[in-house]
């Protein structure tokens, strides 16, 4: 299942306002991006075909902390073909955005990896 760039951008969109408004509030200094496949920023990650999304920065409690120092934004990666590629149609599609976005926005809350598997199996 292929999209358009600017179409995926649209379907990520919504992904992120159907994330619950108690949360969506929550999220702070990040900016979201959409790539077609990991590069460089990805690490050992570069080049996979099966990293769907990634988180880089700190989680939201270290940057929020009242004696942070200044910082970089946080920043979500949507890869878009590594996405498709695991979608048959428009509807795998945005489920596939949802739960990667969702799974990354948790790394932003402070949530590993491991944490995901075990308290959020279906997301992680």
């Amino acid at each position: 299942m292929k999209v358009a760039r600017s179409r995926f951008i649209d379907l990520a969109e919504e992904a992120f306002a159907d994330v619950p408004e108690v949360f969506r509030r929550l999220v702070f200094n990040v900016a979201i991006d959409v790539r077609a496949r990991p590069g460089p920023e990805a690490g050992r990650w570069s080049g996979s075909r099966s990293l769907l999304g990634l988180y880089t920065g700190l989680p939201r409690e270290d940057m929020a902390a009242v004696d942070a120092g200044p910082h970089l934004p946080a920043r979500i990666v949507l890869y878009q073909a590594n996405i498709e590629s695991c979608c048959g149609d428009e509807a795998d599609l945005r489920r596939q955005l949802r739960l990667t976005l969702r799974h990354e926005l948790a790394h932003h809350f402070g949530f590993s990896d491991a944490e995901l598997r075990r308290k959020w199996p279906e997301g992680a």
